[in-house]
Protein backbone atom coordinates (compact mmCIF):
# COMPACT_ATOMS: atom_id res chain seq x y z
CA UNK A 1 0.00 0.00 0.00
CA UNK A 2 2.50 1.90 0.85
CA UNK A 3 4.38 1.90 -2.33
CA UNK A 4 1.25 2.50 -4.38
CA UNK A 5 0.65 5.58 -2.18
CA UNK A 6 3.87 6.98 -3.20
CA UNK A 7 3.33 6.32 -6.87
CA UNK A 8 -0.11 8.01 -7.03
CA UNK A 9 1.77 10.77 -5.36
CA UNK A 10 3.80 11.00 -8.16
CA UNK A 11 1.71 10.96 -10.45
CA UNK A 12 -0.79 13.67 -8.63
CA UNK A 13 2.38 15.54 -8.95
CA UNK A 14 3.36 14.97 -12.50
CA UNK A 15 0.05 16.48 -13.50
CA UNK A 16 -0.18 19.41 -11.27
CA UNK A 17 3.49 19.99 -12.82
CA UNK A 18 3.12 19.10 -16.47
CA UNK A 19 -0.43 20.15 -17.48
CA UNK A 20 -0.54 24.04 -17.41
CA UNK A 21 -3.78 26.25 -17.24
CA UNK A 22 -4.57 28.02 -20.42
CA UNK A 23 -7.47 28.99 -22.33
CA UNK A 24 -8.33 27.72 -26.14
CA UNK A 25 -7.46 30.13 -28.53
CA UNK A 26 -10.67 31.96 -30.79
CA UNK A 27 -10.47 31.85 -34.52
CA UNK A 28 -11.00 30.69 -37.87
CA UNK A 29 -8.69 27.38 -39.00
CA UNK A 30 -8.60 27.79 -42.71
CA UNK A 31 -7.22 24.79 -44.98
CA UNK A 32 -4.55 25.82 -47.60
CA UNK A 33 -4.18 23.12 -50.56
CA UNK A 34 -1.41 22.91 -53.13
CA UNK A 35 -0.66 20.11 -55.68
CA UNK A 36 3.06 21.34 -54.53
CA UNK A 37 2.68 20.97 -50.83
CA UNK A 38 4.19 17.42 -50.42
CA UNK A 39 5.34 14.82 -47.83
CA UNK A 40 5.53 11.73 -49.80
CA UNK A 41 8.19 8.94 -48.61
CA UNK A 42 6.45 5.95 -50.65
CA UNK A 43 7.87 6.14 -53.53
CA UNK A 44 11.13 3.27 -54.66
CA UNK A 45 12.99 5.58 -56.31
CA UNK A 46 12.20 9.10 -54.60
CA UNK A 47 10.45 10.68 -51.57
CA UNK A 48 9.68 13.97 -51.60
CA UNK A 49 8.50 16.94 -48.91
CA UNK A 50 8.09 20.66 -48.37
CA UNK A 51 9.27 22.82 -45.50
CA UNK A 52 10.36 26.74 -45.16
CA UNK A 53 6.62 27.86 -45.33
CA UNK A 54 6.53 31.39 -44.43
CA UNK A 55 3.56 33.91 -44.96
CA UNK A 56 3.28 37.49 -45.93
CA UNK A 57 -0.42 39.26 -46.35
CA UNK A 58 -1.96 37.04 -49.49
CA UNK A 59 1.03 35.41 -50.28
CA UNK A 60 2.65 31.77 -49.03
CA UNK A 61 6.10 30.52 -49.47
CA UNK A 62 7.77 27.03 -49.18
CA UNK A 63 10.43 25.16 -51.09
CA UNK A 64 9.52 21.37 -52.00
CA UNK A 65 12.55 18.81 -52.15
CA UNK A 66 12.54 15.83 -54.31
CA UNK A 67 15.44 13.38 -53.30
CA UNK A 68 16.89 10.07 -54.91
CA UNK A 69 16.49 7.30 -52.16
CA UNK A 70 19.99 5.45 -53.71
CA UNK A 71 21.67 8.54 -54.12
CA UNK A 72 20.88 11.36 -51.05
CA UNK A 73 22.96 13.94 -52.88
CA UNK A 74 20.93 14.03 -55.95
CA UNK A 75 18.18 16.25 -55.05
CA UNK A 76 15.89 18.41 -56.80
CA UNK A 77 14.50 21.99 -54.99
CA UNK A 78 11.72 24.14 -55.85
CA UNK A 79 10.68 27.68 -54.30
CA UNK A 80 7.13 28.11 -54.50
CA UNK A 81 4.47 31.01 -54.02
CA UNK A 82 0.68 30.78 -54.10
CA UNK A 83 -1.05 33.90 -53.98
CA UNK A 84 -4.10 33.39 -51.71
CA UNK A 85 -6.28 35.99 -53.55
CA UNK A 86 -6.25 34.09 -56.85
CA UNK A 87 -4.68 30.47 -56.16
CA UNK A 88 -2.37 31.12 -58.70
CA UNK A 89 1.11 29.03 -58.14
CA UNK A 90 4.12 30.43 -59.70
CA UNK A 91 8.21 29.22 -58.78
CA UNK A 92 10.38 31.60 -57.98
CA UNK A 93 13.54 29.12 -58.67
CA UNK A 94 14.69 25.63 -59.20
CA UNK A 95 17.70 24.26 -58.43
CA UNK A 96 19.72 22.50 -60.12
CA UNK A 97 19.48 24.83 -63.29
CA UNK A 98 21.52 26.95 -64.62
CA UNK A 99 20.63 30.15 -62.27
CA UNK A 100 21.31 28.35 -58.95
CA UNK A 101 23.35 25.70 -58.88
CA UNK A 102 23.26 24.72 -55.35
CA UNK A 103 20.72 23.66 -52.57
CA UNK A 104 18.15 27.09 -51.02
CA UNK A 105 18.83 27.53 -47.36
CA UNK A 106 15.99 27.91 -44.72
CA UNK A 107 14.63 30.15 -42.96
CA UNK A 108 13.32 32.08 -45.90
CA UNK A 109 12.20 36.03 -45.78
CA UNK A 110 9.26 37.37 -47.35
CA UNK A 111 7.74 41.27 -47.69
CA UNK A 112 6.01 43.08 -49.78
CA UNK A 113 6.16 40.65 -52.70
CA UNK A 114 9.96 40.19 -53.04
CA UNK A 115 11.43 37.01 -51.33
CA UNK A 116 15.22 36.25 -49.92
CA UNK A 117 16.79 33.78 -49.41
CA UNK A 118 20.33 32.04 -48.74
CA UNK A 119 22.52 29.69 -51.49
CA UNK A 120 26.09 28.81 -51.73
CA UNK A 121 26.44 31.26 -48.96
CA UNK A 122 25.47 34.20 -51.32
CA UNK A 123 22.29 36.11 -50.86
CA UNK A 124 19.44 36.14 -53.31
CA UNK A 125 16.06 37.93 -53.64
CA UNK A 126 13.17 37.60 -55.65
CA UNK A 127 10.96 40.57 -57.13
CA UNK A 128 6.93 40.11 -57.69
CA UNK A 129 6.56 43.00 -59.26
CA UNK A 130 9.71 42.62 -62.13
CA UNK A 131 9.16 38.48 -61.12
CA UNK A 132 12.81 37.95 -61.39
CA UNK A 133 15.77 36.82 -59.15
CA UNK A 134 18.55 37.69 -58.67
CA UNK A 135 22.22 37.52 -56.28
CA UNK A 136 22.70 40.30 -53.77
CA UNK A 137 26.17 38.78 -53.20
CA UNK A 138 28.55 37.01 -54.83
CA UNK A 139 31.79 37.07 -52.65
CA UNK A 140 30.00 34.15 -50.14
CA UNK A 141 31.81 31.00 -51.94
CA UNK A 142 34.55 30.72 -54.08
CA UNK A 143 38.39 29.24 -53.72
CA UNK A 144 40.17 32.16 -52.67
CA UNK A 145 39.78 32.52 -48.88
CA UNK A 146 41.11 36.00 -48.40
CA UNK A 147 37.95 37.47 -50.27
CA UNK A 148 35.24 34.66 -48.92
CA UNK A 149 32.83 35.80 -46.76
CA UNK A 150 29.63 33.72 -45.79
CA UNK A 151 26.25 35.46 -45.95
CA UNK A 152 23.36 33.89 -44.13
CA UNK A 153 20.03 34.26 -42.05
CA UNK A 154 18.50 36.66 -44.65
CA UNK A 155 15.58 38.65 -43.97
CA UNK A 156 13.53 41.68 -45.15
CA UNK A 157 11.12 44.32 -44.07
CA UNK A 158 9.46 46.53 -46.72
CA UNK A 159 12.90 47.63 -48.76
CA UNK A 160 15.24 46.65 -46.72
CA UNK A 161 17.35 43.42 -46.38
CA UNK A 162 19.86 42.23 -43.73
CA UNK A 163 21.37 39.45 -43.29
CA UNK A 164 24.80 38.13 -41.01
CA UNK A 165 27.80 38.20 -43.14
CA UNK A 166 30.93 36.70 -41.93
CA UNK A 167 34.34 38.80 -41.67
CA UNK A 168 37.34 38.21 -43.40
CA UNK A 169 39.09 34.69 -43.03
CA UNK A 170 40.68 33.60 -40.76
CA UNK A 171 38.26 35.17 -38.31
CA UNK A 172 34.95 32.85 -37.22
CA UNK A 173 33.06 36.78 -36.49
CA UNK A 174 30.19 37.62 -38.07
CA UNK A 175 28.65 41.09 -38.68
CA UNK A 176 25.10 42.57 -39.45
CA UNK A 177 24.81 43.80 -43.09
CA UNK A 178 21.92 45.70 -44.71
CA UNK A 179 21.03 46.14 -48.34
CA UNK A 180 18.68 49.00 -49.58
CA UNK A 181 17.00 47.90 -52.65
CA UNK A 182 15.81 51.09 -53.71
CA UNK A 183 18.81 52.87 -53.35
CA UNK A 184 20.98 49.57 -53.97
CA UNK A 185 23.73 50.61 -51.15
CA UNK A 186 25.14 47.94 -49.27
CA UNK A 187 26.07 49.08 -45.13
CA UNK A 188 27.69 47.20 -42.83
CA UNK A 189 26.58 47.97 -39.92
CA UNK A 190 29.29 49.13 -36.78
CA UNK A 191 28.17 46.50 -34.41
CA UNK A 192 31.16 45.45 -33.14
CA UNK A 193 33.45 42.00 -32.85
CA UNK A 194 31.80 38.97 -32.64
CA UNK A 195 29.62 35.88 -33.78
CA UNK A 196 26.14 37.53 -34.85
CA UNK A 197 23.24 35.48 -35.90
CA UNK A 198 19.74 35.47 -36.76
CA UNK A 199 18.56 38.84 -37.31
CA UNK A 200 15.49 40.37 -37.42
CA UNK A 201 13.99 43.39 -38.72
CA UNK A 202 11.46 45.65 -38.16
CA UNK A 203 11.23 49.31 -40.10
CA UNK A 204 14.56 50.64 -39.05
CA UNK A 205 15.47 48.71 -35.80
CA UNK A 206 17.03 45.05 -36.23
CA UNK A 207 18.46 43.00 -33.71
CA UNK A 208 19.90 39.80 -33.56
CA UNK A 209 21.73 36.83 -30.87
CA UNK A 210 25.26 38.07 -30.42
CA UNK A 211 28.87 36.71 -29.17
CA UNK A 212 31.17 39.52 -28.63
CA UNK A 213 30.64 39.10 -24.35
CA UNK A 214 29.50 35.49 -24.14
CA UNK A 215 31.48 32.98 -26.93
CA UNK A 216 29.32 29.64 -25.59
CA UNK A 217 26.26 31.92 -25.25
CA UNK A 218 24.67 34.63 -26.57
CA UNK A 219 23.04 38.10 -25.98
CA UNK A 220 20.67 40.16 -27.60
CA UNK A 221 21.21 43.51 -29.07
CA UNK A 222 19.50 46.16 -31.32
CA UNK A 223 20.43 48.86 -33.84
CA UNK A 224 18.49 51.68 -34.97
CA UNK A 225 18.89 52.54 -38.53
CA UNK A 226 17.74 56.01 -38.33
CA UNK A 227 19.92 57.24 -35.49
CA UNK A 228 22.69 55.16 -36.12
CA UNK A 229 22.74 53.25 -32.51
CA UNK A 230 23.21 49.93 -30.97
CA UNK A 231 22.09 49.52 -27.72
CA UNK A 232 22.30 46.00 -25.62
CA UNK A 233 18.85 44.67 -24.73
CA UNK A 234 19.64 41.36 -22.95
CA UNK A 235 23.44 39.94 -21.30
CA UNK A 236 21.92 38.03 -19.14
CA UNK A 237 24.34 34.43 -18.53
CA UNK A 238 23.50 31.60 -21.12
CA UNK A 239 22.07 32.00 -24.53
CA UNK A 240 19.41 34.40 -26.04
CA UNK A 241 19.13 33.53 -29.38
CA UNK A 242 16.20 33.85 -32.21
CA UNK A 243 14.86 37.77 -31.33
CA UNK A 244 11.67 38.59 -33.26
CA UNK A 245 10.87 42.40 -33.46
CA UNK A 246 7.82 44.23 -34.06
CA UNK A 247 6.77 47.90 -32.66
CA UNK A 248 8.18 48.45 -29.65
CA UNK A 249 8.42 44.48 -28.03
CA UNK A 250 11.16 41.96 -28.99
CA UNK A 251 10.92 38.44 -27.68
CA UNK A 252 13.32 35.96 -28.14
CA UNK A 253 14.31 31.92 -26.53
CA UNK A 254 16.13 32.26 -23.32
CA UNK A 255 18.43 29.40 -21.81
CA UNK A 256 18.96 31.06 -18.52
CA UNK A 257 16.90 29.71 -16.40
CA UNK A 258 18.20 25.90 -17.72
CA UNK A 259 15.32 24.57 -20.43
CA UNK A 260 14.34 27.39 -23.27
CA UNK A 261 11.99 29.96 -22.16
CA UNK A 262 10.59 32.83 -23.86
CA UNK A 263 11.06 36.22 -23.08
CA UNK A 264 9.46 39.27 -24.25
CA UNK A 265 11.39 43.13 -23.74
CA UNK A 266 9.16 46.35 -23.68
CA UNK A 267 11.31 49.03 -25.47
CA UNK A 268 8.94 51.70 -24.18
CA UNK A 269 9.84 50.98 -20.54
CA UNK A 270 13.28 49.14 -21.38
CA UNK A 271 11.90 46.30 -19.30
CA UNK A 272 11.38 42.48 -19.67
CA UNK A 273 9.86 39.75 -18.24
CA UNK A 274 9.36 35.96 -19.18
CA UNK A 275 6.05 35.22 -21.08
CA UNK A 276 6.48 31.02 -21.48
CA UNK A 277 5.24 28.73 -18.85
CA UNK A 278 7.42 29.05 -15.60
CA UNK A 279 7.31 24.88 -15.84
CA UNK A 280 10.25 22.63 -15.42
CA UNK A 281 8.44 20.30 -17.70
CA UNK A 282 7.93 22.47 -20.06
CA UNK A 283 10.28 23.50 -23.51
CA UNK A 284 9.34 26.50 -24.94
CA UNK A 285 11.56 28.05 -28.30
CA UNK A 286 11.53 29.34 -31.05
CA UNK A 287 8.82 32.33 -31.09
CA UNK A 288 7.31 34.79 -33.88
CA UNK A 289 5.97 38.12 -32.94
CA UNK A 290 3.31 40.47 -34.65
CA UNK A 291 1.65 43.06 -33.21
CA UNK A 292 0.41 42.71 -30.48
CA UNK A 293 0.66 38.57 -30.30
CA UNK A 294 3.70 36.46 -29.45
CA UNK A 295 3.75 32.78 -30.46
CA UNK A 296 5.84 29.68 -30.16
CA UNK A 297 6.34 26.32 -29.88
CA UNK A 298 6.16 24.04 -26.54
CA UNK A 299 7.35 20.52 -25.68
CA UNK A 300 7.27 18.57 -22.99
CA UNK A 301 10.73 17.44 -21.46
CA UNK A 302 10.02 14.40 -21.08
CA UNK A 303 8.93 13.90 -24.78
CA UNK A 304 12.65 13.12 -26.89
CA UNK A 305 10.88 13.28 -29.74
CA UNK A 306 9.39 16.61 -29.31
CA UNK A 307 6.80 15.04 -31.20
CA UNK A 308 3.94 13.80 -29.20
CA UNK A 309 3.69 16.48 -26.69
CA UNK A 310 4.02 19.78 -29.43
CA UNK A 311 1.53 22.27 -29.48
CA UNK A 312 1.49 25.61 -30.38
CA UNK A 313 0.93 28.40 -27.94
CA UNK A 314 -0.32 32.14 -28.35
CA UNK A 315 0.70 35.00 -25.57
CA UNK A 316 -1.76 38.24 -26.01
CA UNK A 317 0.54 40.94 -24.91
CA UNK A 318 -1.66 43.43 -24.38
CA UNK A 319 -4.18 41.01 -21.99
CA UNK A 320 -0.75 39.16 -20.56
CA UNK A 321 -3.44 35.85 -21.62
CA UNK A 322 -2.10 32.52 -22.77
CA UNK A 323 -3.66 30.42 -25.14
CA UNK A 324 -3.40 27.08 -26.76
CA UNK A 325 -3.85 26.29 -30.48
CA UNK A 326 -6.60 23.58 -31.37
CA UNK A 327 -5.53 21.73 -28.23
CA UNK A 328 -7.36 18.51 -29.64
CA UNK A 329 -4.82 18.48 -32.41
CA UNK A 330 -1.53 17.90 -31.30
CA UNK A 331 1.47 17.33 -33.24
CA UNK A 332 1.41 20.85 -35.25
CA UNK A 333 4.31 22.22 -36.87
CA UNK A 334 4.44 26.63 -36.17
CA UNK A 335 6.02 27.86 -39.51
CA UNK A 336 5.01 31.40 -39.17
CA UNK A 337 3.19 33.91 -37.84
CA UNK A 338 2.43 37.31 -39.44
CA UNK A 339 -1.02 39.70 -38.75
CA UNK A 340 -2.86 37.69 -36.21
CA UNK A 341 -2.24 34.52 -38.63
CA UNK A 342 -0.64 31.80 -37.82
CA UNK A 343 0.95 29.23 -40.64
CA UNK A 344 0.98 25.81 -39.37
CA UNK A 345 0.89 22.16 -40.42
CA UNK A 346 -1.08 19.45 -38.96
CA UNK A 347 -0.23 15.95 -38.62
CA UNK A 348 -3.20 14.67 -38.28
CA UNK A 349 -6.31 16.54 -40.31
CA UNK A 350 -5.53 17.71 -43.73
CA UNK A 351 -1.99 17.44 -43.14
CA UNK A 352 1.36 17.81 -45.69
CA UNK A 353 0.94 14.53 -47.07
CA UNK A 354 -2.61 15.12 -48.19
CA UNK A 355 -1.21 18.74 -49.51
CA UNK A 356 -2.26 21.38 -46.84
CA UNK A 357 -0.83 23.90 -44.41
CA UNK A 358 -3.68 25.56 -42.62
CA UNK A 359 -3.86 29.39 -41.64
CA UNK A 360 -5.57 29.84 -38.39
CA UNK A 361 -6.51 33.77 -38.36
CA UNK A 362 -7.32 34.97 -34.44
CA UNK A 363 -10.37 36.48 -33.48
CA UNK A 364 -9.45 39.96 -33.14
CA UNK A 365 -9.00 43.16 -35.12
CA UNK A 366 -5.61 43.55 -36.88
CA UNK A 367 -3.08 45.76 -34.75
CA UNK A 368 -3.51 49.62 -35.10
CA UNK A 369 0.53 50.63 -36.20
CA UNK A 370 2.54 50.79 -32.69
CA UNK A 371 4.09 54.55 -31.64
CA UNK A 372 7.72 54.00 -32.86
CA UNK A 373 9.83 56.24 -30.56
CA UNK A 374 12.61 58.00 -31.45
CA UNK A 375 15.06 56.71 -28.98
CA UNK A 376 14.49 52.86 -27.80
CA UNK A 377 15.13 52.54 -23.98
CA UNK A 378 18.32 50.85 -23.04
CA UNK A 379 17.94 47.69 -21.37
CA UNK A 380 21.02 47.51 -19.12
CA UNK A 381 20.39 47.33 -15.66
CA UNK A 382 17.25 45.30 -16.04
CA UNK A 383 18.61 42.18 -18.28
CA UNK A 384 21.13 39.94 -15.51
CA UNK A 385 17.46 38.52 -13.74
CA UNK A 386 14.08 38.88 -15.02
CA UNK A 387 11.55 41.59 -13.81
CA UNK A 388 8.17 41.37 -12.41
CA UNK A 389 5.43 41.80 -14.82
CA UNK A 390 3.50 44.93 -14.44
CA UNK A 391 0.00 44.15 -13.06
CA UNK A 392 -1.90 44.53 -16.68
CA UNK A 393 0.15 41.54 -17.83
CA UNK A 394 -0.83 39.17 -15.17
CA UNK A 395 -2.10 35.63 -17.14
CA UNK A 396 -5.72 34.28 -16.70
CA UNK A 397 -6.09 31.44 -17.90
CA UNK A 398 -8.80 28.33 -17.54
CA UNK A 399 -7.83 24.89 -16.59
CA UNK A 400 -7.83 22.14 -19.41
CA UNK A 401 -10.74 19.94 -18.74
CA UNK A 402 -8.72 16.72 -18.64
CA UNK A 403 -6.49 18.20 -16.14
CA UNK A 404 -9.28 18.10 -13.20
CA UNK A 405 -10.77 14.67 -12.85
CA UNK A 406 -6.94 13.48 -13.31
CA UNK A 407 -6.53 15.39 -10.21
CA UNK A 408 -9.24 14.54 -8.29
CA UNK A 409 -9.17 10.99 -8.74
CA UNK A 410 -5.35 10.98 -8.13
CA UNK A 411 -6.84 12.91 -4.27
CA UNK A 412 -9.22 10.32 -3.99
CA UNK A 413 -6.95 7.14 -4.95
CA UNK A 414 -4.32 8.45 -2.38
CA UNK A 415 -7.75 9.06 0.29
CA UNK A 416 -8.48 5.51 -0.08
CA UNK A 417 -5.28 4.35 0.44
CA UNK A 418 -4.77 5.84 3.31
CA UNK A 419 -7.70 5.13 4.72
CA UNK A 420 -7.28 1.41 4.57
CA UNK A 421 -3.72 1.14 5.05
Amino acid sequence: MKNLSHICGLVLIFFLVTIPASAILSGTDIPLYSTSITEDESGNQFYSFSNGFAVDHNLILWETLLLERTLQTNITSTLWLMNLSDGKMQILATSPSPEHQHLFNTPFGIADGRVVWSEDFNIFVYNDTSQEAYALTTDGAGVDLSIQRENRDPVISGDRVVWAKRTLYPSNDFGIVLYNLTSQTLQELPVGPGRKSYPAIDGSRIVWSDKRKEPGGGDIYLFDIDRNEEIALCTAHDLQQYPRISGNYVVWEDLRDGNPAIYLYNLTSGTEHRISENNLMALASMPYLSGNYAVWTEYSVLDQTRDESRRIIVYNIITGETELLLPDTPQKVLWDFRDNRILYSDSDNTSLKEGYVHLYVIDAPAPDPLPVLTSPTSGVGNHTTPTEKPATMVPTREAPATAIPLALGCFCLLFWIRKHS
